[in-house]
């Protein structure tokens, strides 16, 4: 949000950010080009889960180093053999629902998080394996000006 040069209120656009798709049994990961700020609004991947592990994903923000806020998607973990949409957003309470098909597992964002460049979105997956495997993860986001 800014103002523009006749005086009026500009409202910044929410954007979709994306990160690589990552190789079974390894975490995803979004990082903040050099040069952006970024205000979180939600993120989102799907993971497809095989027979044997039961992985439950924590999404991590840290600034390259050190972290700054984790929270689990869902309520328990994904079961063995489904494919789940974990998703995380500003106000989004802890949920799961679906049993083996369309299964959603959501969590918390905290309310203006604002990530700075080298920031990243990441997942600390608890029963990650051989078998899991995550899709292209994204973000909405609101870029800002630069600090």
């Amino acid at each position: 949000q800014g103002i523009d040069k006749t005086g009026k209120t500009k409202i910044a656009a929410t954007e979709a950010v994306s990160g690589a798709n990552p190789a079974a049994n390894a975490e995803f990961l979004i990082t903040v080009p050099a040069g952006e700020r970024w205000l979180l609004k939600s993120v989102s991947v799907q993971c497809v889960q095989g027979a044997t592990q039961t992985p439950w994903p924590v999404l991590s923000i840290d600034d390259g180093t050190n972290v700054l806020w984790q929270a689990r998607s869902g309520t328990a973990a994904q079961a063995a053999s489904t494919t789940c949409q974990h998703s995380w957003a500003v106000g989004s309470p802890l949920t799961i629902a679906g049993a083996t098909t369309e299964v959603r597992a959501t969590g918390p964002l905290p309310q203006d998080m604002v990530l700075e460049a080298g920031f990243r979105i990441l997942s600390l997956t608890t029963g990650i394996g051989a078998n899991t495997n995550y899709g292209i993860p994204w973000a909405a986001v609101v870029k800002l000006p630069a600090a």
